[in-house]
């Protein structure tokens, strides 16, 4: 229905205005745009939800994790971001002396 309703409108200023088509494309782009962008929140709510319940394999686990830490990241404080840093840096420096001998 609301996609027969964008189409009348389309017709409509194709018809009536010059710029009509370009108008339509615009709006067009719009609920593409919006479609997609729903359908990233309710597919990150599904995700949500699978984790919650335990419905993940461990794959998918992980890759969840990864994301929300990932996302959490931009909220870390800088002291915490100090100590996260020297962890890896220490790691690092583990793997590379590894790697030599």
């Amino acid at each position: 229905m609301y996609f027969l309703m964008l189409l009348l409108v389309g017709v409509v200023l194709c018809f009536l205005f010059p710029f009509g088509p370009i108008i339509v494309g615009g709006i067009i782009f719009a609920v593409v745009v919006d479609q997609y962008r729903q359908t990233m929140y309710i597919r990150e709510d599904i995700r949500t939800i699978k984790n919650h319940l335990k419905l993940m394999n461990r794959e998918e686990s992980e890759d969840y994790e990864a994301d929300q830490e990932y996302k959490d990241i931009d909220r870390i404080s800088s002291e915490r971001m100090e100590v996260i840093n020297r962890k890896i840096e220490a790691e690092l420096e583990r793997d590379n002396k590894n790697k030599k001998t």
